[in-house]
C-alpha cells in the first residue's frame, strides 16, 4: 500500500485537525497538500498548504480517521513529488521560534540547508 511510503505523525495529524477547525471546515472538505518545487538554496524546496481542490488523478492520499469517528484527516502528495520525498517523515514540530510542518529523514536528500526546508537530490 502507499501509506508504507510516506510516515505522517500524530503531530501533523492533529494539526491539520486543529487548521479545518479554525478555518470551520469539515475535515472531509479539506486536506494538507505536501509538494516539491524547485527553487531554494539547493534545488529543491518543499511546500504546505492547506487545500480543498478536487484531486487529481496523480494525486496520492494518505488518511488517518479521527478516533471519534469525526471525519478523516488527510494528507495529498502529487505523484512527481512523492518520488521526491518517499520513504520520508511529515511532521509538525513546534518551536519557540516558530511553528511548522517538516519533511524529515528525507532518503532521497543527499543535502538540506539550513532553514530545513530546502533540498539536493542524491
Amino acid at each position: 500500500t502507499h501509506q508504507s511510503q510516506l510516515l505522517v505523525t500524530d503531530s501533523c495529524w492533529n494539526r491539520v485537525r486543529t487548521l479545518a477547525a479554525r478555518k470551520q471546515q469539515s475535515l472531509d472538505d479539506v486536506y494538507l497538500r505536501v509538494f516539491v518545487d524547485a527553487g531554494g538554496c539547493s534545488g529543491f524546496t518543499y511546500q504546505f498548504e492547506l487545500d480543498q481542490e478536487a484531486l487529481a488523478a496523480d494525486d496520492v492520499v494518505f488518511v488517518q480517521p479521527h478516533s471519534d469517528g469525526n471525519g478523516t484527516a488527510r494528507v495529498v502528495v502529487d505523484e512527481t513529488s512523492l518520488n521526491y520525498i518517499r520513504g520520508s517523515t511529515i511532521n509538525y514540530v513546534q518551536e519557540m521560534i516558530k511553528s511548522s510542518f517538516e519533511v524529515q529523514e528525507n532518503p532521497q536528500s543527499e543535502s538540506a540547508c539550513g532553514c530545513g526546508s530546502s533540498f539536493a537530490l542524491k
